[in-house]
């Protein structure tokens, strides 16, 4: 009998959802890779989705955009690091309202 780990990450890869899954490990990593390079003030930006290779962020100001498009390099590195799998080449940026922030 195969552990259970095993027989749902075959059920997975067999649903074609093991990649969708992978993906979404990047959405995980980001609190904790921004806050390492940003620091306290990176809590006021969230990952959003993840659309082929592109991590979605959701910032509160343009200047926030303009950060994370300045060190993208450094971040996406980081979550390459954090999420191997997550296939994360790219971060865009989006606005967001403080009140649809996740809590």
């Amino acid at each position: 009998m195969r552990p259970l780990a095993q027989t749902v990450r075959h059920a997975l890869r067999e649903l074609g959802i093991d990649r969708e899954v992978d993906r979404t490990e990047a959405l995980r990593v980001w609190p904790a890779v921004s806050a390492r390079h940003f620091g306290a003030d990176a809590s006021t930006t969230y990952a959003v989705r993840v659309e082929e290779h592109t991590l979605v962020v959701a910032v509160p100001t343009a200047e926030w955009g303009a950060e994370i498009r300045l060190h993208e390099g450094e971040l996406v590195a980081a979550i390459a690091r954090a999420a191997p799998r997550s296939g994360v080449r790219r971060i865009r940026s989006v606005p967001h309202d403080r009140s649809s922030a996740p809590s």
